[in-house]
């Protein structure tokens, strides 16, 4: 290969590679970050499960679900005081993530 076609070439590869970056955090190699480990994820996890369990306590009338209406009840007033701890840590840690990112872009 000639040394004008290996530079082609380089130059190629690398201008492929920001065309794909689209211009976003080229710094960041390997996957992308595991939405589980979100700080938000389980706040929003234990919200949902505790007004299934509300509603399947209090609100329905379904005749199969009554058999459990003890459960979910219990359920329910367990998961309320957790969420009411779980919901402003887990918003506390994605404002305090936001402007750590923030911080380190300026």
């Amino acid at each position: 290969m000639s040394e004008r076609s290996s530079e082609a070439a380089e130059t190629g590869a690398t201008g492929a590679s920001e065309a794909t970056d689209g211009g976003q955090n080229a710094e960041r190699r390997g996957p992308p970050p595991n939405p589980i480990h979100h700080p938000l994820f389980l706040p929003v996890l234990l919200v949902a499960f505790t007004l299934w369990f509300g509603y399947d306590g209090f609100l329905t009338t379904d005749p199969e679900m009554l058999e459990h209406q003890g459960f979910n009840r219990l359920m329910f007033v367990i998961m309320q005081p957790i969420c009411f701890r779980a919901v402003p840590r887990g918003i506390a840690e994605f404002l305090e993530d936001r402007q750590a990112e923030l911080q380190a872009s300026a």
